[in-house]
């Protein structure tokens, strides 16, 4: 799960350098720097992990600071109280918002629009328990998912795109709308069905009572 400090950085940096670290492969110590220097979703990275350490070092004004320089020239809105594990990658940056109890693992990709936060379940008198969710390691998040509230997202999870996550999800689960509706229209089809079988069985108890003789004649 998430680490805290320089463990974070090193993640970033062993993802970075690795053979799938751009599109063209493993990059150079010159074009590392240049996209760090130059493409928001690394910048965004780079300075929520400042951010963060001043955040832990209780120097929560120039961590704030910073907070609001990222969401200025990466449009990526990353509390720096939000603890997120190394490797990070951040593909697109516009419209994501990372809320400060969110926990995201090692090696997590968000896209362009996600939503982790809070889900304002605590505005109703405290009957409903609110929190922030916690995403495993090696998760993908795909443009404009939200996933609020305390959940619980397993490793290796997918999470597709513009859905509203609201349940738990089991370590190497997909969950996207298309797989959702057809899993519900499978279990209506089944119910429908179900329900059939009946209507006949009591059709055919009916019939066999009206069929039988009264006893007498």
């Amino acid at each position: 799960m998430a680490h805290d400090g320089s463990s974070g950085i090193r993640g970033d940096l062993a993802r970075l350098f690795s053979e799938r670290g751009l599109h063209e492969g493993k990059p150079s110590l010159r074009r590392a720097l240049q996209r760090v220097a130059t493409r928001p979703g690394p910048m965004a990275i780079a300075i929520y992990r400042v951010s963060h350490r001043l955040w832990i070092r209780r120097m929560e004004t120039p961590a704030e600071i910073l907070w609001r320089l990222n969401y200025f020239l990466t449009g990526a809105d990353i509390h720096p109280g939000a603890r997120i594990g190394g490797g990070l990658r951040l593909t697109h940056t516009t419209g994501l918002v990372i809320g400060r109890g969110v926990v995201i693992g090692e090696n997590c990709t968000l896209l362009h629009g996600v939503t982790l936060g809070g889900s304002a379940r605590g505005w109703f008198d405290g009957v409903f328990e609110d929190g922030f969710p916690t995403i495993g390691d090696e998760t993908e998040i795909m443009a404009g998912a939200f996933v609020l509230g305390p959940i619980t997202v397993g490793r290796h999870c997918f999470i597709g795109a513009n859905v509203v996550l609201a349940r738990d999800l089991a370590d190497g689960e997909a969950y996207t709308p298309g797989r959702e509706g057809s899993a519900l229209r499978k279990r209506v089809e089944a119910l429908e069905q179900e329900v059939e079988g009946l209507r006949k069985q009591i059709a055919e108890r009916s019939t066999g009572r009206r069929s039988k003789p009264s006893p007498g004649r």
